[in-house]
């Protein structure tokens, strides 16, 4: 890969990730990077498995910080974090919470993405990634089988999620924004061609361009199953159409997955038009050819 790349969207072992910051950047040493993000899940005011712990939140801001400094001249490192959209309606804490625990420890960038739907069958946020059999409950129990309600409710979250971000002040990364479809190879809950599932993609896509967001090409999808990145062939060509500035990301969970897929996702993007990407360097989003 090119040398200009760099790679925004991955997760030391601070979370559910797992590797060293110096593996990390190792790794994009090796592949030639000249930037990688760091973007361990931030913590959420309430019990979950997954995200950092409030309390490591310190500790991973001075590491990272540490390694800026150890690698200096050879490798640019960004503190970031993926921070998830916590909707007022589903938890009123956690706009203040984000505010006041998470953004003062000065991230560089966030990944924002969209993680919880709702609460599940027990009052407790639900998160639509978890598994198959999570994704099933949640759709029999809570949406009475309803899958457009489902789908229709996680893109409106994007939109809301768009809105708040530019609010923060900080470069930011729309990440994986049709992960909704994780579990719906070969169509098993929806079809992604119906126009109701393209009319609440177009709602959520003229909110990020609104919004100045870059959206990535997450290869995370290629290694999990459903044969494509986030987003798909035919979201990233409405991507191409509205002028969405796009970025590769591989949200790697271990140093050896940090460019994984990329060229396959680069093959996409030639295909919906894109002839350039954005890095993340001292003055902003910069754009260079794609390799």
């Amino acid at each position: 890969m090119s040398a200009t790349i760099g790679s925004f969207h991955n997760h030391p072992g601070y979370c559910d990730g797992s590797g060293s910051i110096e593996a990390y950047a190792e790794a994009a040493l090796a592949a030639g990077l000249r930037s990688l993000g760091l973007s361990s899940h931030a913590p959420v005011p309430f019990a979950c498995s997954w995200t950092m712990p409030l309390e490591r939140l310190p500790a991973y801001c001075a590491d990272v910080r540490a390694a800026q400094v150890a690698y200096q001249g050879r490798l640019r490192l960004w503190l970031g974090l993926e921070l998830d959209y916590l909707s007022p309606a589903l938890i009123p804490e956690g706009s203040a919470f984000q505010r006041e625990r998470i953004l003062v420890h000065r991230p560089e960038y966030l990944v924002v993405s969209v993680h919880f739907v709702g609460r599940d069958p027990a009052g407790l946020p639900w998160t639509m990634d978890e598994s198959a059999e999570s994704f099933a409950r949640q759709l029999d129990a809570v949406y009475r089988g309803d899958a457009r309600r489902l789908v229709e409710d996680y893109y409106r979250l994007l939109v809301e999620m768009a809105l708040v971000v530019p609010g923060w002040g900080l470069p930011a990364i729309a990440g994986h924004i049709d992960k909704i479809k994780m579990w719906n190879a070969g169509g098993r809950y929806f079809a992604e061609d119906a126009p109701w599932y393209l009319a609440a993609v177009e709602k959520a896509l003229r909110a990020i361009q609104a919004a100045g967001l870059v959206v990535e090409v997450n290869t995370a999808g290629l290694r999990r199953g459903i044969g494509e990145p986030y987003p798909g062939p035919r979201v990233l060509h409405r991507c191409k159409a509205l002028g969405i500035p796009v970025t590769l990301s591989s949200d790697a969970h271990r140093p050896e997955d940090l460019i994984a897929g990329f060229a396959e996702a680069a093959a996409h993007l030639r295909e919906a038009g894109y002839q350039e990407i954005v890095t993340l360097e001292e003055g902003g989003w910069t754009r260079h050819p794609l390799p």
